[in-house]
């Protein structure tokens, strides 16, 4: 039986240095800091069909946290720096072919960045931050 791909996003994900202790989640968010999750977006999977009748498909999700959040700046600077240094390392990553493991029968071609990081939900304690990603990968 083949893993979940929202699984495998996970896993992938959760080898980023940066995170903080927290659980990792996924399809929900709670409402207290920290957590982490991974959630589907809706999409079509196939992205681009061959004229062999194969086709590449994708994978649409966004990677978020809960975390503390206040009117001082050096707490945002801290949770804005989170996100680009998260998006480096995804760049960095796919440039250099270390992509996630998706078993047997799935190939990934590339994991990109959609939009950068940005603060979805915010209140006066804490603030939902997100950042909407795709994977791309062939059936074999």
């Amino acid at each position: 039986m083949k893993q979940p791909i929202i699984e495998c996003v996970r896993s992938y994900i959760m080898e980023f240095p940066d995170l903080k202790d927290g659980c990792f989640l996924v399809d929900f968010l709670g409402s207290q800091p920290i957590e982490y999750g991974v959630e589907t977006i809706p999409c079509d999977p196939v992205f681009k069909k061959y004229t062999d009748g194969t086709c590449m498909k994708q994978f649409l999700f966004v990677f978020a946290s809960r975390e503390f959040y206040s009117e001082n700046v050096s707490r945002q600077l801290e949770n804005s720096a989170f996100y680009e240094h998260f998006e480096d390392w995804i760049t960095e990553r796919n440039f250099n072919g270390i992509l996630p493991d998706l078993g047997d029968t799935r190939c990934p071609v590339s994991v990109e960045v959609v939009t950068g990081g940005y603060v979805f939900d915010a209140d006066t304690n804490s603030a939902r931050y997100q950042i909407q990603m795709r994977l791309l990968y062939e059936e074999v």
